[in-house]
């Protein structure tokens, strides 16, 4: 991958956090998984069953699970915003230092690419720091995706690649979380009109 579109990863990745409309985050998360599954790809050892493999996780990550969003947040609609939420620059500042912190933590894994290896080690902080500062559950699934796609990107650019049944394995975990973040936003929606996590705080047996 060329290094523009490495950072360009990241770049989306940091977009996620700030964006208000769910459906432009979701869209950039797409795009993301479309970059990295035409990647894997190219980078395929050209056997058939690799090309299947990324294949299938492209149709997966970059197709089938923003549809699934797209069309929970169509479902979904808000009846009123988020008030606990930060503001965005408050948030992107809060991520920006612990992904620092956090890629500076990390020792070194030896992928060919340095450069690869810290947008990928970037990749996973900016992931689970989206699931942590954003309230909306729907921006908490999207920052697990996020966190694959580095996961994913790291394994990519190892001599060799994933084995085949790491891949599918984590599609198999996205499917399923994807689903369950999915029908968990539509309940929320449902219950409190809002898909603000901190809700949950007040509901009582």
């Amino acid at each position: 991958m060329t290094g523009a579109v490495i950072w360009g990863l990241l770049v989306s990745s940091l977009a996620v956090i700030m964006v208000r409309r769910r459906s432009l985050a979701i869209a950039l998360v797409a795009s993301q998984s479309l970059g990295l599954g035409v990647y894997a790809i190219t980078q395929g050892s050209g056997t058939q069953v690799a090309l299947v493999v990324a294949g299938t996780v492209l149709i997966a990550k970059a197709l089938v699970l923003p549809a699934l969003l797209i069309f929970t947040v169509r479902r979904a609609r808000k009846t009123r915003l988020i008030a606990t939420e930060l503001p965005a620059l408050a948030r992107l500042a809060i991520v920006v230092a612990f992904a620092l912190a956090v890629e500076q933590l990390i020792p070194r894994f030896g992928l060919p690419d340095a450069s690869v290896e810290h947008v990928a080690v970037g990749m996973l902080a900016l992931g689970i720091l989206t699931a942590v500062v954003r309230r909306a559950v729907l921006f908490q699934a999207l920052g697990f995706l996020i966190a694959e796609n580095g996961i994913y990107l790291a394994g990519l650019s190892l001599p060799g690649g994933l084995p085949v049944f790491i891949e599918l394995g984590l599609v198999f975990d996205l499917v399923v979380i994807v689903s369950v973040a999915a029908a968990f936003t539509t309940k929320i929606y449902e219950q409190l009109g809002s898909g603000d996590s901190s809700l949950l705080g007040v509901l009582r047996d």
